[in-house]
């Protein structure tokens, strides 16, 4: 299995409420331990998560400046599991790290916790307007910003070039031509019956959809689906309220139980996905369609199937074309004993400069719409839909101070859709459940 689906397998976040039970000092030992101070530190620490793409680009990045101001990151890890506590507990802690990566989802609670420093006045307007759509709303709280993505992410349909080739089908590669998903049902259908027919056999199905850990496609793909039930800006496209307090309204709109209809459909009614967590059918040449991100899907396949012809068509749809996207951020502990030093390293390692090092170190995509076409891998063929998608169909996952809670019971929620619990019931229960939980929020949002 890559890094890339073995990070998202091995992810385990907690409530942010929770501080009591969050990791010790010996997780964050390697950080630093001086008093406050405003004199130049020899060295800053970072804690980041143990994935080496991400490690090697943030240090090539940080090298410019690091060596015309004389400080050296030094980096360490945190088990994925650890992660969202570590970072919870940075309040509680004598030594904290100077600077630290955190989940763009979570970076919401993270702020209205007070663990992180307002990084405003190191980025000009100019830097604001330069990020792509999907990274800069997560990271802000009340007019103040708390830290920018060091990659963007995307999403879209990775397939079988071989196979749709067999059955004289060419998929688009313009956002404007892209399918709507009962389009992409009624093409699946007919590769499934035919494909199956020729092989003998039941183990073939039309898609996969999401990462590999997730039946139903979790919060990050499965959403997509739903929210995309909705007009733009309607309730079931914003998927919560604009406090990210409430999502009866919005959760459970007319449209969005249609939506749920649709995705349980694909996997009882016309049995078109497989009710298994595995990211390894594509690879086995198993499905025809993989709703999956470029990191996943670019490591991936070059990993486990090198020799695969395949292409890349855009997010299906119903209503309003919509992927949620975001990232890894940058955060600076409001705690660091120099966090002044800290955050203007942070703002230069996404400079334009050191921004393009951070994404093609990764291979990713970058966090500023001016250095999409400055890479000659964004050009490839397998990175151009997602990348245009990032720049023209990106949103957040809803913003939230929440998010742990809220993305653990809505995965499950469409887990249990996929799996065939009644609808109506499960729905009901689990918008009843995440109000519940995000109601305790009240006072640090209001």
């Amino acid at each position: 299995m890559s890094t890339s689906l073995t990070r998202r397998s091995l992810l385990v976040r907690g409530g942010l409420l929770g501080l009591a039970a969050a990791a010790g000092p010996s997780l964050i030992a390697a950080c630093s331990s001086s008093p406050a101070s405003s004199a130049k530190p020899a060295t800053l620490s970072g804690l980041w998560v143990p994935y080496d793409p991400l490690i090697d680009a943030s240090k090539a990045a940080a090298t410019s400046w690091g060596a015309a101001n004389g400080i050296q990151l030094n980096i360490a890890t945190v088990p994925w599991a650890d992660w969202d506590r570590t970072v919870r507990a940075f309040p509680q802690q004598p030594t904290v790290p100077d600077v630290a990566i955190v989940d763009g989802p979570a970076l919401l609670g993270y702020a209205a916790n007070d663990i992180l420093l307002p990084l405003d006045r190191y980025f000009k307007p100019q830097d604001m307007q330069d990020f792509l759509p999907g990274t800069t709303p997560s990271a802000m709280r009340k007019g103040s910003f708390y830290g920018p993505a060091t990659n963007e992410s995307s999403q879209a349909l990775a397939y079988n070039k071989d196979l749709l080739d067999k059955y004289g089908i060419t998929p688009p590669t313009e956002l404007s031509k892209a399918w709507t998903w009962p389009q992409l049902r009624e093409i699946m259908i007919d590769i499934q019956k035919r494909e199956r027919a020729a092989r003998g056999n039941d183990q073939f199905w039309g898609m996969f959809l999401g990462q590999g850990n997730f039946i139903g496609g979790g919060t990050y793909t499965g959403l997509d689906l739903i929210r995309s039930k909705g007009a733009k800006n309607s309730n079931t496209y914003k998927a919560i309220s604009d406090d990210g307090l409430t999502v009866a309204g919005y959760a459970d709109t007319p449209e969005a139980m249609e939506g749920y209809q649709f995705l349980q459909d694909l996997y009882i009614r016309d049995g078109l996905t497989p009710q298994s967590k595995s990211p390894d059918f594509f690879y086995n040449g198993q499905i025809a369609f993989w709703l999956t991100d470029p990191d996943v899907a670019v490591t991936g396949i070059a990993e486990k199937a090198p020799t695969m012809k395949w292409g890349v068509t855009p997010h299906p749809y119903f209503v309003t074309p919509i992927v949620q996207t975001d990232s890894y951020h940058l955060g600076v502990p409001k705690n660091s004993p120099n966090a002044d030093w800290a955050a203007k390293l942070v703002a230069d390692m996404v400079s334009p400069a050191n921004g393009l090092i951070l994404a093609s170190k990764q291979k990713a995509i970058p966090t500023r719409k001016s250095l999409v076409d400055k890479a000659d891998y964004l050009r490839d063929a397998h990175m151009q839909v997602f990348t245009e998608t990032a720049s023209q169909w990106a949103v957040p996952r809803p913003i939230t101070p929440g998010w742990s809670e809220y993305d653990t019971v809505y995965s499950q929620m469409l887990a249990d859709i996929a799996t065939g619990a009644d609808i109506s019931k499960t729905v009901s229960k689990a918008v009843s459940d995440i109000d519940a939980q995000l109601a305790r929020y009240q006072s640090l949002v209001r």
